[in-house]
């Protein structure tokens, strides 16, 4: 159990991949606060790790509100005196809002990408920032995409979202890193839920990538086994951005 005597943030936590890191933490020994807007859903999160024999608590939060991001971490060090882990997965899908060409979007929508993939992820950061300096100890993990890597077509505000995320990262690496303070990035790319996972040509595998795959990569990153790793972008994307699959 690696993460005994640890605890861990992980918002974006009700599905998908939050989901999926949240179980997969538990399950190796770590305390979890879950975060998520979604209450009913998160709560069932919840009640799998419970039921499991782990620990949670669950926190109804909107990461784009500051008040409500200082308040969650208050609350998960009332409750587990420290926070040794910190995973950054909420944010805007890149289906939900602001597809289609840039010139024509409502900056509404661009706004509410950029405050949920950037604002909540420094929100979270910096509101744990200063406990994991005094303590000398902390992993951050931030989740980007690939689409950070070359861009999207009709997709320009989620990518310049996630590219933020992954500059994000690394500034924050050098700044924490004489503090102990680990700070990555995993970026998905094509991942379902369903296990195994659906085929797909856009990939060199064949394949889409599962959200456990993800989950056993932030794991690690989250672990002690990666303590000489910072300011590293993963890429976890089945090759599809190694190049063209023609012949």
């Amino acid at each position: 159990m690696k993460f005994d005597g640890k605890t861990a943030i992980v918002t974006g936590a009700a599905q998908g991949l939050g989901r999926s890191t949240a179980l997969q933490l538990s399950r190796s020994g770590a305390k979890v606060a879950i975060v998520d807007i979604n209450k009913e859903q998160l709560e069932q999160v919840g009640e799998e790790i419970t039921s499991a024999g782990g620990e949670a608590l669950v926190l109804t939060v909107d990461v784009s509100k500051y008040e409500e991001v200082q308040n969650a971490v208050a609350e998960t060090l009332a409750k587990f005196g420290q926070i040794d882990i910190l995973v950054n997965n909420a944010g805007a899908g890149w289906k939900e809002r602001g597809v289609g060409m840039f010139k024509d979007l409502k900056p509404e929508d661009w706004e509410w990408i950029i405050d949920l993939n950037v604002k909540g992820l420094m929100y979270f950061t910096q509101a744990v920032s200063n406990h994991m300096v005094e303590r000398e100890y902390g992993k951050i993990i931030n989740i980007g995409s690939v689409a950070a890597t070359g861009g999207l077509p009709r997709l320009a505000a989620y990518a310049a979202s996630k590219g933020a995320v992954v500059v994000f990262t690394k500034s924050i690496a050098m700044e924490l890193g004489p503090y102990g303070i680990n700070v990555n990035c995993v970026s998905p790319g094509m991942v379902t839920p369903s296990n195994p996972p659906e085929p797909c040509p856009g990939t060199f595998l064949g394949r889409k990538g599962s959200a456990d795959e993800m989950a056993l990569l932030i794991e690690f990153l989250a672990s002690d086994d990666s303590s000489f790793i910072t300011g590293v972008d993963y890429l976890i994307d089945g090759g599809r951005t190694l190049g063209s699959r023609g012949n």
